[in-house]
């Protein structure tokens, strides 16, 4: 529980405007590395841990009741990690399975001696199995993986899913589909679905279990030194986490919140498919292996209908934008409304798209707000991509639409991006170099 006031405020600017004048790059995290559980799988455009850190920790400075952090688009987990950390309630909602999946592992439970066990006597299985069955079967299965890689990658699933226990099962998955990301015939090179070229995937050595066998050995170590620091802090009893954590597969714009939330840190996806990461297609492959029930037992059986599903289930998966809903965003941020102008003389799919990620972000605003306490911090790390060659001042449009909600801005940073994964440029345009950090508070 925090308590707002004009006091509160300005020592909140003072604390993180102080970090700036020390070291103007403070927010970069030149020398970041993903350490515990946040290197369990790489996910695309994952949040730097260090960001999410230091918000956290000068905001308890400042509010040392808060007790209770919110994601509403939590991705790999990144959030939830450092929350555990410091022993705080988390919430946390995605639209991924993977992005579920990621943070059921992330939170536990952390019985790493049995989990030990378990991968002895599943890398044993592994081993012993000389069967050539194929495990699975989905549209253009054999365009994506070569037969040799079929039949070592069903090999690993039949293992998996004869271990009795989901939790287990949930860290296993992570390791598979690490392995199957490195092994089929997609380019690594870009987090969308690519073909690589014939020559190239005749030349290839691909061996998923030697690739699983790795998984798992560095995972295990990660699972162990997230244990080891939650259990140094005081936060584990006999591998349980001590605080709440909820995790939620669905859709920001549509859930309601299970409670109330102190602070929420959170980073939303960019925009659409032609300027920013896909994220349901980074994840189709990986999960066509997976027993989805062990992620959630209500997902929904269409989530692979196609490689693009999840993502045209996403934030500007939309392009379909009515006059109405153009009318009442313009109305409400004088910056989409100059950026729009920009785009006039622009093939008219180009401001679809972005109307089309605002609409779906500001649908998400009222579910966000009413899962926040009133005085309830927030802060958006978010980067301004470009459309059409003219870079999207998501910040401001961002900042200016939440202010429409009852929200204020209390502070922005910027940050250079130095360790995000993400190419220099993209067959669109060039991404991001910076990001912005917007500290915003919920009306009292």
């Amino acid at each position: 529980m925090i308590i707002s006031t004009p006091q509160t405020d300005d020592r909140l600017r003072m604390r993180l405007s102080r970090l700036t004048q020390r070291d103007e790059d403070y927010w970069s995290f030149k020398d970041s590395r993903r350490e515990h559980g946040h290197g369990l799988f790489q996910y695309p455009a994952m949040m730097v841990p260090q960001v999410a850190r230091a918000v956290l920790r000068e905001a308890c400075k400042v509010h040392p009741k808060i007790d209770s952090v919110g994601d509403p688009f939590a991705g790999s987990g990144t959030i939830l990690t450092e929350s555990m950390f410091k022993g705080l309630a988390f919430t946390g909602t995605d639209i991924n399975p993977l992005a579920i999946l990621l943070c059921r592992v992330k939170a536990g439970p952390f019985f790493v001696e049995a989990l030990d066990e378990k991968a002895t006597d599943i890398l044993a299985q592994i081993d012993e199995d000389s069967r050539w069955a194929l495990e699975v079967n989905f549209p253009n299965r054999d365009k994506w993986f070569e037969k040799d890689v079929l039949i070592s990658l069903s090999r690993i699933r039949r293992a998996i899913v004869s271990e009795g226990s989901a939790w287990a099962r949930r860290f296993f998955w992570i390791c598979l589909a690490d392995t199957v990301r490195l092994t089929s015939n997609s380019r690594t090179s870009t987090f969308k679905l690519h073909i690589r070229p014939a020559e190239q995937i005749e030349q290839r050595d691909a061996n998923p279990i030697a690739v699983f066998r790795k998984a798992v050995t560095r995972n295990l170590q990660h699972m162990k030194d997230a244990a080891e620091r939650l259990a140094n802090e005081g936060y584990l009893n006999r591998g349980h986490y001590l605080g709440e954590v909820n995790i939620v597969l669905g859709d920001t714009r549509r859930i309601e919140p299970a409670g109330l939330c102190d602070i929420i840190l959170t980073s939303p996806s960019y925009g659409d498919n032609a300027t920013t990461v896909p994220y349901g297609q980074y994840s189709y492959l990986p999960l066509q292996w997976m027993e989805l029930s062990d992620i959630d037992p209500h997902i929904d059986a269409d989530t692979l209908r196609s490689t693009c599903e999840i993502d045209s289930r996403s934030l500007g998966g939309s392009k379909r934008v009515s006059a109405v809903e153009r009318e009442s965003l313009v109305d409400r941020s004088r910056s989409l409304k100059r950026y729009l102008e920009r785009l006039r003389n622009q093939p008219p799919d180009r401001a679809k798209r972005v109307i089309a990620f605002f609409r779906d972000l500001d649908a998400c605003f009222p579910a966000v707000l009413r899962s926040l306490r009133p005085g309830g911090l927030m802060a958006w790390t978010l980067g301004n991509r470009k459309v059409g060659g003219k870079r999207v001042p998501l910040d401001t449009i961002l900042s200016e639409l939440l202010e429409n909600h009852n929200a204020q801005l209390l502070l922005k940073m910027r940050r250079k991006i130095s360790s995000k994964r993400m190419a220099p440029k993209n067959s669109v345009a060039e991404t991001m170099s910076s990001e912005s950090i917007l500290v915003m508070r919920k009306a009292a």
